[in-house]
């Protein structure tokens, strides 16, 4: 089978978005370029293009019977570089939309459940995702997305707008450690198990 077929295709293309995104929000804080206008909505739209097809890459992978060892690693590297790489640029970009302390916590559970996968895995314990981190990663892309469109609209944004922002990335953070709760229980369930 091989390794760069259409589902690992798409996945490296949004590897690919995520690094132009990545890109303008750099220039962007180094005041090359202005956020707000023609910039900030090219940034919408390359954030919510990846974001949309992460889902595309799994279901073409299982429909036509194309995963591979490649993908089910590539697949969720990408969704974590691409949603803890736009927070990182966002709290360097505008510190009070987005406080360092949240992206802090968003990219700690990510090394955490990681390591945890890892660990179990290694000894032939299955830690698929689950629902808690399938919340937690829609919360997470929805408040990037509210928060690239408040720079992008900047002045011309309706005044509820910073609210609404700011509402999606406390519910992102909330999902974000319930869904860390939810995997380290899982995992002492395991290690339990594994000592008795």
């Amino acid at each position: 089978m091989k390794i760069l077929n259409l589902p690992n295709q798409i996945t490296l293309s949004r590897l690919a978005l995520s690094a132009a995104t990545f890109v303008l929000l750099a220039l962007a804080g180094r005041d090359r370029v202005e956020i707000e206008g023609t910039t900030g909505w090219i940034c919408v739209g390359l954030f919510v293009l990846s974001s949309a097809t992460d889902w595309l890459d799994g279901y073409l992978a299982r429909r036509l019977h194309l995963v591979t060892p490649f993908g089910r690693i590539m697949d969720p590297f990408v969704d974590k570089v691409s949603v803890c790489g736009t927070f990182v640029f966002l709290a360097v970009l505008d510190p009070a939309s987005t406080p360092a302390w949240i992206v802090v916590t968003i990219v700690g559970r990510e090394f955490f459940v990681q390591s945890i996968r890892s660990y179990l895995e290694s000894r032939n314990v299955s830690f698929a995702a689950e629902l808690p981190g399938k919340v937690k990663f829609v919360l997470q892309c929805c408040a990037i997305g509210a928060i690239l469109v408040q720079h992008a609209w900047a002045a011309a944004a309706p005044s509820w707008w910073e609210w609404f922002a700011r509402i999606l990335l406390w519910l992102a953070l909330l999902s974000t450690v319930h869904s860390g709760w939810f995997y380290m229980r899982k995992a002492l369930a395991h290690l339990r198990d594994a000592e008795c």
